[in-house]
C-alpha cells in the first residue's frame, strides 16, 4: 500500500522567486502559500506594543509583554487608568499599555496593566494554570507578579512585590515537579533560587555561572535550561553544560564544550530544544538536546566597530543521559542568531525568527532571515532540514514564536532600539502579530487528520500519572495503525530566543482499534512521574503520519493534588 506523506521539498526556481519578490517588497503585509512551504498569516497589523514576552494560557489566551520603560505604547490603557512610578527611568506618568491579553479563538486583543518593570524576565506556568512571572529590570527586578486566567475582561496582572532575594534580569525560570520555579541567573547572579519559598538559604551559590562568564561579554545571560528524565536540570550556558541535582545542590554530571567552542547563549543568542521524549516508561529516558545557532566569538564586540559577522550555520545535539555523551554537529541551510526554536504536534522542530550577521543587543543585528526551517529529528543525519517559505515581516532582536493549540505558531516582536521607532531606522519597531501554518495545516491532507471526538481526559476530567487513557478520533481516509501516534506539548514561556518549559512527550501507544465508519480508539500510558511530566496543563494531539490534529487541553494531576481534590470531593458528601 503507498503510504501518502507530507511534501518535503520547494522547487528551487519558485524559491528564488519567493525571495526575489519578498525581496522587492520589505514592508509588504501579504499572506503566502505555497505546497510544502507553509503559510503566513497577518493576525493584527499592530497589538500596539511589540511582543518581547509571550505565554499561552490553558484558555487559549496569549499573555504578551514588552517593557515599562520603552517609553509610550501605541496602545491606551482602558478605564482612565495610568501608571505613575517615580522610580520609572523614562516616563513617571504613563497611560499606555505594556502588557496585552490576545485571545486566539476570537483574534482579539485587550489591554492589560503592570506596575513595576518586566524587561528581559522570565516565567512559568504552575499547576493550577497561573503565569507566575519573575523579575526585570530597575524597580522589578526583584518582583513576582501573577497573571490568573479568565474567560472575561476583568483578569489582570497582580503584582505580589519583591518576592526573590535577588535581582532577576536575564534570569531562566523552569517549573519543577513538586509546582514550584527554580529561577537560575540572571545578570551578574552566579545562583538560583526558588518560588515559592519553602526552605533556607534563599539563594544558592552556582558556580557553573562564573565558569562561563566571558570577561567583558556575559554570553551566560538566559540559559537553556531543560527538566530531565531523572528529575535533574540540564543547565547549558555559554558553550557548556551541567547536569545538575537542584535538591542537593550539587553538579551530577559534567558535559564537553560544544566542538569549536562558540558561545550560543544570550547575548551570542543561539537558540534550543529538548527533542520529544519517547519511551516514557522504560528505566532510563533517552533525552536529547539541540542547540542551533549564535554568533561566533568576539561577535559581540566587533560590531561596536562596525564589523557584523555572519552568524553561525551549525546545530549540535546531545544525549544527555548517555554514559560518554558527545555533541554531533549538523549544518543548517542558512546561519541564523537571535532564531526561536519551537516543538511542533508531531515531534518536529520549527527554527524561525533572527539575523543573518551581528548578535542580540540594541542596533546590533543585520540580515534578517526571512525562511523558517523544519528540522526533523527522526530522519537520517544530513537530510534533517526544510527551508520553508519566508515571512515579509524581519524579525530581529526582541522577537517571539509560540505554538498554539490549533497546530499554528504565533510569531511577534521585533524591536533592536531603546524605544518605539518606527521611522528613520533600518529594522522599524514591530508591533504586528503573525501566523505561520506548518505543512501539515495544508488543506491537501484533511482527509489524514486526525479530529479528536472525545478522550477519558477531556469534559473537565484530570489524569494521573501511569494512567491509560482513551482518546477517540476520527480519520477520513484509511489510517496506517503504525503511524498513529499521541503527543502531549507543555505550552512555552518564550522570550530572548528561548522557550522556557517547552517539552513533548509522545505516549505510548497500547493499541488502535475500530470503533466505526472512520472513528477509531487509541490507548496510551500517561508519563509515569513528574520528572517527566510537571504537573499541569498540556495540549494533546493525535497524530496520523505526521499530520497532527487540533490540540486538546488536558490536565495531569500530581498525587498531592489528586489528594487534595478527592478529600474535597469526599468533604462535600
Amino acid at each position: 500500500m503507498s503510504q501518502p506523506s507530507m511534501p518535503r521539498y520547494t522547487s528551487i526556481i519558485f524559491f528564488l522567486f519567493l525571495q526575489l519578490f519578498f525581496a522587492a517588497q520589505p514592508c509588504h503585509r501579504t499572506v503566502t502559500y505555497a505546497a510544502g512551504g507553509g503559510l503566513w498569516q497577518l493576525l493584527q497589523n499592530s497589538i500596539g506594543i511589540t511582543a518581547m514576552h509571550m505565554q499561552l494560557l490553558s484558555n487559549d489566551r496569549v499573555v504578551i509583554y514588552d517593557r515599562t520603560d520603552f517609553g509610550r505604547s501605541n496602545l491606551s490603557l482602558p478605564d482612565g487608568k495610568c501608571r505613575n512610578d517615580s522610580s520609572e527611568l523614562v516616563i513617571k506618568y504613563d497611560c499606555t499599555a505594556h502588557s496585552v491579553e490576545y485571545d486566539v479563538l476570537a483574534n482579539r486583543f485587550r489591554p492589560l496593566m503592570v506596575q513595576s518593570d518586566v524587561w528581559c524576565s522570565s516565567g512559568a506556568v504552575v499547576p493550577d494554570g497561573r503565569l507566575i512571572q519573575t523579575g526585570g529590570f530597575n524597580d522589578g527586578e526583584r518582583k513576582v507578579r501573577i497573571f490568573s486566567p479568565c474567560n472575561g475582561a476583568d483578569c489582570d496582572w497582580e503584582e505580589v512585590g519583591d518576592g526573590l532575594k535577588a535581582k532577576r534580569w536575564y534570569a531562566t525560570s523552569h517549573i519543577l515537579p513538586d509546582g514550584r520555579q527554580i529561577i537560575i541567573g540572571g545578570r551578574r547572579q552566579f545562583n538560583y533560587e526558588f518560588y515559592p519559598k519553602s526552605s533556607a538559604p534563599n539563594v544558592y551559590s552556582l558556580p557553573f555561572l562564573m565558569e562561563t562568564n566571558d570577561r567583558g561579554i556575559e554570553n551566560n545571560l538566559y540559559p537553556f535550561v531543560f527538566l530531565n528524565g531523572d528529575g535533574n536540570l540540564f543547565i547549558f550556558a555559554n558553550n557548556r553544560a551541567i547536569l545538575f541535582d537542584h535538591k542537593t545542590n550539587k553538579v551530577v554530571k559534567t558535559y564537553p564544550a560544544i566542538p569549536g567552542g562558540d558561545p550560543r547563549s544570550y547575548p551570542s543568542t543561539g537558540s534550543a530544544v529538548l527533542l520529544p521524549l519517547k519511551n516514557l516508561q522504560a528505566s532510563t529516558i533517552e533525552a536529547e538536546v539541540l542547540v542551533c545557532g549564535g554568533a561566533p566569538k568576539g561577535s559581540f564586540a566587533k560590531v561596536e566597530n562596525g564589523t557584523f559577522v555572519q552568524a553561525l550555520d551549525t546545530c549540535a545535539r546531545i544525549k544527555i543521559n548517555d554514559p560518554n555523551p558527545r555533541w554531533v554537529m549538523e549544518t543548517m541551510p542558512t546561519a541564523r542568531v537571535m532564531g526561536d526554536m519551537t516543538l511542533l504536534p508531531n515531534g518536529n522542530v520549527l527554527i524561525i525568527n533572527g539575523a543573518g550577521a551581528g548578535t542580540a543587543g540594541w542596533e546590533k543585528g543585520r540580515d534578517p532571515v526571512l525562511n523558517p526551517v523544519l528540522y526533523r529529528p527522526d530522519d537520517a543525519s544530513g537530510s534533517r532540514f526544510e527551508l520553508q517559505n519566508p515571512s515579509t515581516i524581519p524579525r530581529m532582536y526582541h522577537s517571539t514564536a509560540i505554538l498554539l493549540r490549533d497546530g499554528r505558531v504565533l510569531v511577534g516582536g521585533s524591536n533592536p532600539h531603546i524605544g518605539y521607532e518606527f521611522t528613520g531606522v533600518l529594522f522599524p519597531t514591530e508591533l504586528s502579530l503573525e501566523a505561520f501554518s506548518p505543512s501539515y495545516l495544508d488543506p491537501n491532507f484533511d482527509d489524514l487528520r486526525p479530529t479528536i471526538v472525545s478522550s477519558s481526559a477531556s469534559e473537565g476530567k484530570n489524569i494521573g500519572y501511569g494512567q491509560k487513557l482513551l482518546v477517540r478520533f476520527k480519520v477520513t481516509s484509511k489510517i496506517v495503525t503504525d503511524m498513529v501516534s499521541v503527543t502531549m506539548v507543555a505550552p512555552a514561556f518564550n522570550t530572548h530566543s528561548f522557550s522556557m518549559n517547552h517539552r513533548l512527550l509522545v505516549l505510548g501507544n497500547e493499541k488502535v482499534t475500530v470503533v466505526g465508519t472512520s472513528i477509531y480508539d487509541i490507548q496510551v500510558m500517561t508519563p509515569p512521574s513528574g520528572d517527566l511530566a510537571p504537573s499541569g496543563h498540556y495540549m494533546l494531539y493525535v497524530v496520523h503520519q505526521e499530520i497532527p490534529s487540533e490540540g486538546l487541553w488536558v490536565k495531569i494531576l500530581s498525587v498531592k493534588e489528586k489528594y487534595i481534590l478527592v478529600s474535597t470531593e469526599m468533604a462535600r458528601w
